[in-house]
């Protein structure tokens, strides 16, 4: 990095929420520009294909949109990869286990039921698992992180994650899911989005949250009878299963922020000094 000219980013290093909250918006835009494009090209080849619903415009979109992520921060970012790959896939097997423990009491009193896997549910939980982890703690965490991990701001960086990341979810109202269902779902999404966030911080790499975040979207669309294949959610009857897993997602948000303890300060900022090159000039760079 010594002999590369490294590019200012002032606004990231005055305003890292703000900042941040651009860079979002911006990668959000880029996400769906390019895959909406690349789909359209193959849709003029194959008529079958459906834009919006393939997986090469989605990993087309994946690929580049990582790429030009870490080129914009280059020379001093690592990028959202690399990172302890077998720690952040331990980590997150607390994670499946949530989503199987939120149906016992569906199994309990014998309502649970699988819908048949189809390819609509699983391009659905592919595009949700790997844009999602992309944008929420790919972008928003390594971009805070950037300047604060200066200052060991690795809590404010999680609760920022998964705040955002549940309430983007309140969007789902304006596609057509029940509010009350959605407020619930909203909730508990900041309980995965904190954990999620605690692992990417934990083990530098994104690939685990997007593995888990794909298996969780696959089980939550099979096993929900009230979700659609596109992941919509409609009314039903509350209960005290809905109770029993808002209660867990607490328990997941308490456990990402237990992944983050002041003891794994320091173990957290090696991770991370080598994703954001310590070398940085804060006032230079």
């Amino acid at each position: 990095m010594d002999n590369q000219k490294v590019r200012q980013h002032k606004f990231v290093e005055k305003a890292p929420v703000p900042a941040t909250v651009l860079m979002l918006i911006l990668w959000l835009i880029l996400f769906e520009v390019i895959q909406v494009i690349v789909d359209l090209g193959i849709h003029m080849v194959i008529s079958g294909y459906t834009v919006g619903s393939g997986p090469v415009g989605l990993f087309a979109a994946t690929i580049a949109s990582l790429a030009l992520y870490k080129l914009w921060f280059n020379p001093e970012f690592e990028g959202t990869l690399k990172g302890d790959l077998p720690l952040g896939f331990l980590l997150g097997l607390f994670e499946l286990g949530y989503v199987l423990v939120s149906y016992v009491p569906n199994l309990i009193d014998g309502s649970f039921s699988l819908k048949p896997l189809t390819w609509v549910i699983i391009i659905t939980s592919l595009t949700a698992g790997i844009k999602e982890e992309f944008l929420f703690r790919g972008v928003i965490v390594s971009t805070l992180l950037r300047q604060w991990k200066d200052r060991n701001m690795f809590l404010q960086a999680t609760l920022v994650s998964g705040i955002v990341f549940g309430l983007i979810h309140a969007a789902n109202v304006l596609a057509g899911a029940d509010p009350v269902q959605t407020l619930f779902q909203v909730i508990a999404s900041v309980g995965v989005g904190i954990f999620f966030a605690a692992v990417y911080i934990r083990c530098g790499s994104i690939l685990p949250c997007m593995f888990y975040h794909v298996l969780h979207d696959i089980i939550a669309i099979a096993a929900e009878s009230n979700v659609a294949e596109n992941g919509i959610m409609s009314a039903k009857a509350l209960s005290w299963g809905d109770a029993f897993s808002l209660a867990l997602s607490f328990v997941l948000a308490t456990a990402g922020l237990w992944l983050i303890r002041s003891a794994k300060t320091e173990q957290i900022r090696e991770i991370w000094d080598r994703k954001w090159k310590p070398g940085r000039s804060n006032s230079h760079a």
